[in-house]
């Protein structure tokens, strides 16, 4: 049986203050809800940027992670990378929770949830992706890409590797 933990990744304020993401936050509380609910275990990231033009800058309130989910959150693990698996405890804080099953949501989905998605795969875990949890502030005018869904195109590409589960919210909760 897969123990499962709900990995929430960089919902930040600077992130989701740019723009209307309050059907995103949403969810990632139903989802904490249903994994507190189910004994799982909760885990936010917090992505350090001390770069001055960042909008997730550090020790600023733009770097916090957003007050209605830290509450619902058992481990906050800091990180510097993409990666929320290179140079942090993660790995070591799922394997001592004896944790098989990661469930990714969060903040940017072309960065961080692709990434850990791929990574957390590649180091073992079964993974399962929520795409109408996980959001980006980016555009199709940031890679200048007209028209691009950025989320569905993540979704996509990880539904279509066979080796990441992908859904929404309701499906997963059931």
């Amino acid at each position: 049986m897969l123990k499962s933990a709900l990995l929430m990744l960089d919902i930040q304020n600077g992130f989701t203050q740019a723009g209307e993401f309050s059907d995103v936050i949403t969810r990632n509380q139903l989802l904490a809800s249903h994994f507190q609910e189910q004994q799982g275990v909760v885990i936010m990231t917090r992505h350090i940027d001390s770069h001055e033009k960042s909008l997730i800058k550090d020790q600023t309130p733009n770097g916090e992670l957003d007050a209605s989910l830290h509450p619902l959150a058992h481990k906050v693990i800091e990180k510097q990378l993409p990666s929320a698996f290179l140079q942090t405890e993660l790995d070591e804080y799922l394997k001592t929770n004896q944790i098989t099953h990661l469930v990714v949501t969060g903040f940017n989905v072309e960065f961080c949830c692709l990434f850990n998605s791929i990574i957390a795969h590649e180091k073992g875990y079964h993974v399962t992706f929520i795409e109408d949890a996980s959001a980006t502030v980016n555009t199709d005018h940031t890679y200048d890409m007209p028209g691009l869904d950025i989320r569905d195109f993540v979704a996509t590409i990880l539904d279509w590797s066979g080796a990441i589960q992908v859904m929404d919210t309701d499906e997963y909760i059931g």
